[in-house]
């Protein structure tokens, strides 16, 4: 485990999750490459050791995976919209 910058230390502890004392965060570094789903101990500790610790530039919450409600509620409201167009297209005759 590598404790990570005094300055992300003290992002963390405002970030959701602190006060469990484990974090899954992504880790963004000075080269603008992402660690995704990085496990951070009391806001101090990072778990993953793919990166080296003084190159951390920011830190942000994983990103939660789309809503498969939120999908099927868009894909009910296009076959509606569907649906009403053919039937107004149905009712309306030309004059």
């Amino acid at each position: 485990m590598e404790e990570l910058p005094l300055a992300i230390q003290e992002k963390l502890r405002g970030m959701p999750g602190a006060e469990s004392g484990v974090q899954v965060v992504e880790v963004i570094l000075e080269d603008g490459r992402i660690v995704p789903d990085v496990t951070v101990v009391d806001c101090t500790y990072a778990r993953d050791a793919s990166f080296e610790p003084e190159l951390v530039a920011e830190v942000r919450p994983a990103t939660q995976p789309p809503s498969g409600l939120g999908a099927l509620v868009f894909v009910v409201f296009i076959l509606l919209g569907i649906f009403v167009m053919f039937y107004l297209l149905w009712q309306f005759e030309p004059k």
